[in-house]
Formats: C-alpha cells, structure tokens, sequence
C-alpha cells in the first residue's frame, strides 16, 4: 500500500469524523497524522514493517493500531464503521480541490451519490445543467469552482507532479549519506535543479569523485529504496525509486569535477549562453573540461572552471539563462543573502490559533537557533464571532505574557503581532483600534483568489495604504502543486509598497515559497523591503527559514534587502 493510499484512508476517515462532529482534539490528532504521512518521503509501509513507526510524527499507540490492522487486513474496522451511514460519494469528493468534509457531504445528500465510481461524473453533469447553483449554501460561482476543480484534477492525473524542494531534499540526503559510507566516494553532491534550488524537483541527480567507478555505482544501485535499476554503465546510473522518483549517478575523477559539476547543475539555457559566450572566445564546454583547439583544460572545482572563463563566480540559485553571465563577466553579480545572516523571524503562529505549539516553546525554539526576535502573529481572532471586549481581553492577556517573557531574559525579544485577513470587500477582518495594539500587522489574504486582477489588486493596494500594516504575508497566494497564484497588477502593488514604506514576505512555507523567486528581483528593483519568514505553525517549521533564504538567493537579494538580516533596534516596523 502507497503513502497516498494511506493518506486516503486517513483523510476519508477525518471527512466522516467532521461530518459526525467528533472533539476537535482527536480531529486535530488526525489532522497533525495526515500532514505528517503526506510529509514523507520513505514508504510508510517500510517503516511499519520495521518497527520504525515511532520516528513519524504524529503516530501515537492508537494510530499505530489502526495502521496495524490496515496493513494486515487491507481496511480498519474504525474507519469502516464512521463511513458506514455516509454517502459514498463524499469521500470521492474530498480529493477535489476547495471541497471540504461538508461540502461534499451536503452535495452528495442532494445529488444521491451514493456510489463512489459515479459521484466525479454525477457532480460535474449536475454542474453544467445549472443544478448547483441553485442549492442551499452555492451559488453561481461556487458552481463555476467545482467545475474547475474537477478539471484541474484530470490534468493534474495526466501530468507527473513534481516534487516540492523539501521533499526531494530529504530523498537526497538519504542517497547522499548512503553513498557516503563508501570510502570510495571521495565526494557526492546533489546537481540540477536541487542544486539550484528550485521549488520543485523532477528527477533526482548527483555526482561522484572516485577512483573506483564500478564500485561506487554498484552501491548506489544497492540502496534499499530503488525499485528498479533502469541502467548501469561503466560512468552512469539510472534507478527508479519505491516512490516512483528516478535518480541518476554520475562519476568523475577529482581532476574534472569541476566541469562536470556545472554541466549537470544547469539550468539548460544557462548552460546555452555559456557555450556562447565561451565560443566567442574562441573555447568550447563540456563535461569534462575547457578546450582550446585540441588541448583540454580541466577544472577540478566550478571556481575555476568559471575563472577559466575569465567570469566571476556564479553561484547555482542564479543559473537561470538570463543576465547572469554578463553581470559576472563586469564582476557585479550581488553577494548574496545566507542562512547565517537571518537574525529573526516575524511570522510564526501557536496553539491561540492554528499552530501545535505554544507561545514559550516557540520562543524557547527560536533562541535555541540563535535567533534575536520572534514574532507571535497569531490569525487575528473574530470580532464579529467574539466581540470587541472578549478579543481586547485576548490581546491584553497575550500582551502580558510577552512582556513577562521579554522581562524574565535578555536573549530574545519577542514581538506581538497578528495576521489580519484582507478581506474580499477590500476592508481588514480588524478593526483599526485593535491593530493600532500590536507590534506590527501581517495582512493576508485568505479567501477569495479568483476575484478579478482589479479587485485583488486593490485589495492588496488599500491594504498597504492602512497605517497599521506592516507587511503583505504570502502575496501571490499560490500553493505549489496545489492552487496557482492569484492575477495581480504587481506594478501597482509594488508601487504602493514603497509608497508607504511596507514590507513584502518571502513566506518559506516548502509548498508557498512566495513571493516567487522572478518577482523577488523585480521587488529589489523597485526598491522593496523584503522580509523572509517561516510562517511557522510548529517548533520544527522554524527550520524551514532556509528554504525562504533560497527563494531571496534566487531572487539576487543581498542581506541588505531583507529587513530580518538587521538588529532589532535597526528594523523599521511601523
């Protein structure tokens, strides 16, 4: 059984336990489990017939349970159970994307699907005769989404999902150590658009410095996780992973790794243009070194093998195929930001509202990186669902425990702020007397992403026109793999940034990474203040503030373009 089977079972579980109205806290358990499984990049199966189950997240003795008997019986009774009363056709739903528990739940009720093979073709039919929209609870264009939805799902069924950064990272790195316990690998490293840094990963590739080529590929092809060896030559590898990923070996000897490092890094037009240019000089490139008529150059590192060029360095993240080449042949290519010059963090949630962890074992897991501040911004809680009174009370008592912690040590100052929605009628989910409280605001939006590029714009533009926001979190509001960015007037919004002197996100998150890298350099351009943040909703997604600094590398930010590079008594936040 795959981990995406397993995640089904799950997931269609959690469906049937929100229907039902089961306790948030167990609902919350299976939530944690399923990001969990979904996480993984091993075979969960692997790990239960290890024993090893105690290193996921998430899996307490009664998970453990239920994934015994999935595993042995092919079904678990508890689940079968809670689905048993439920329209067949709602769990089918779940997968499409926007469709929750409830809404497939009502939509299966009022269409009769009570077969799952069925409910895909029942639900889009009943869409295109109009007999959605005319529904307790949609509407036209509630209507238009399913549609769209269902669509999105039969291209996404056709097309080989590329993986996310941190996914194919972790692949790699149990690859890499694998390959490590070789003494003849003198050394490995990943290549290709991993090297770069890329949001997302097709193929895996990685190369080898040995004396003993036969060796070495006949130990990557024993790795415990390839299903099937695709070729074996007497340089190269191909395999095919249990997780249906392909990763190719490459080995070189030290004297011309250099060249074969940048070939096999790319990106392809890079690799274009620098063939250009280095026949303009009279050279031509290949993987294994620099030739002048018939005399070959080798170039052990990419340092030289660039120098050879008489270009500056260019590190992976920049090798898109656009300026780079000539900025490095005039030695102008930027010094770029680094994880070591990241002194804080301004977006991270709790258990106040959609985050695991509470507010002093955040703090506590910051300071252990060696941060200087945190920022607590916490989704802004309901004055409509609460009133005015009980969130003023929420933002007193909040306050105090900030002040108490700041008092109490002089390691990290923590920040309070909130991440207030910008809502689909232009106006803050807040009302300006309470954002006026906080340290600094996030403005998000959060609904309503296929409103017209007029409207999201100035959505975006009035919200950085408020004196009390601070910074845009997650400005084009894509999930990778998941949902495309929105259509905005990125000119005006930028525009109105540096109008009002507001910060732009880089928000981290492995299936965001937005503010996408081509607009990160657009942003400097103009001007922007930029900061990266994790938007963390745990102690162990703080760690995901690399993947931020990648995106700004990408980008060509320097540290001076990214405001949490700076000491807190430097940072401009109102």
């Amino acid at each position: 059984m795959s981990n995406n089977e397993v995640v089904r079972e799950f997931r269609e579980a959690l469906a049937a336990m929100e229907i039902k109205k089961y306790n948030r806290f167990k609902i919350r358990a299976y939530q944690n489990v399923i990001s969990s499984l979904d996480n993984l990049t091993s075979s969960i199966y692997d790990l239960w017939e290890n024993n090893q189950l105690e290193n996921v997240p998430g899996i307490g003795e009664s998970i453990k349970e239920h994934l015994d008997e999935l595993f042995s019986k092919n079904k678990v009774s508890e689940f079968t159970k809670l689905k048993q009363d439920l329209p067949e056709g709602m769990f089918e739903l779940i997968n499409l994307r926007g469709i929750g528990a409830k809404t497939a739940y009502k939509l299966s009720t009022e269409l009769g699907l009570n077969k799952r093979e069925s409910a895909l073709e029942k639900v889009k039919k009943a869409a295109q005769d109009g007999k959605i929209r005319v529904l307790e609870g949609f509407g036209e264009k509630s209507e238009q989404d399913v549609l769209e939805a269902i669509e999105q799902m039969s291209r996404h069924k056709s097309v080989k999902t590329r993986l996310l950064l941190v996914h194919a990272e972790e692949i790699a790195e149990r690859i890499t150590d694998h390959m490590k316990k070789l003494s003849e690998v003198a050394r490995v490293d990943v290549l290709g658009s991993l090297r770069r840094r890329s949001p997302t990963v097709g193929d895996l590739d990685f190369a080898v410095v040995t004396a003993n080529r036969e060796k070495v590929i006949e130990h990557f092809v024993s790795f415990p996780e390839v299903k099937e060896v695709l070729s074996r030559g007497d340089k190269k590898a191909s395999v095919v992973l249990k997780n249906d990923i392909q990763a190719d070996l490459m080995t070189a000897d030290a004297d011309s790794y250099g060249s074969l490092l940048q070939h096999f890094t790319g990106s392809k037009q890079h690799n274009i243009m620098l063939r250009e240019y280095a026949m303009a000089k009279g050279l031509s490139l290949s993987e294994y070194g620099i030739k002048r008529g018939k005399k070959l150059i080798k170039t052990a590192d990419e340092q030289n093998f660039y120098s050879r060029l008489d270009l500056q360095y260019i590190p992976p993240e920049l090798r898109h195929g656009a300026d780079e080449i000539e900025t490095a042949s005039k030695n102008e290519l930027p010094e770029l930001v680094t994880l070591q010059d990241i002194k804080g963090d301004l977006h991270t949630h709790t258990i106040a509202s959609d985050g695991v962890d509470t507010l002093e074992s955040m703090v506590e897991a910051a300071k252990l990186i060696g941060y200087k501040y945190i920022g607590i911004c916490d989704h802004a809680p309901s004055v409509i669902n609460r009133g005015k009174f009980d969130v003023l009370g929420t933002i007193e008592t909040t306050r105090k425990r900030i002040e108490q912690i700041n008092y109490s040590q002089d390691d990290i100052r923590v920040l309070f702020g909130f991440e207030v929605n910008i809502l689909v009628d232009f106006t803050l989910a807040m009302p300006d007397d309470l954002l006026a409280k906080m340290d600094y605001v996030v403005a998000s939006i959060h609904t309503g992403f296929n409103q017209s590029r007029e409207d999201i714009t100035k959505r975006y533009v009035e919200a950085l026109e408020n004196p009390y926001v601070t910074i845009i979190g997650h400005p084009s509001g894509r999930l990778i793999n998941e949902r495309e960015p929105m259509d905005i007037d990125w000119a005006r919004v930028f525009s109105a940034a540096v109008e009002h002197n507001k910060i732009i996100e880089i928000n981290a998150q492995p299936n965001r990474l937005d503010l996408p890298d081509d607009l990160v350099h657009e942003a400097i351009k103009q001007g922007l203040r930029l900061v990266i943040n994790t938007d963390a909703h745990s102690t162990a997604a703080l760690s995901y503030m690399k993947y931020g600094v990648d995106v700004a590398r990408r980008g060509w930010c320097e540290s001076n373009h990214i405001v949490n590079t700076l000491p807190l008594n430097r940072i401009i936040l109102a």
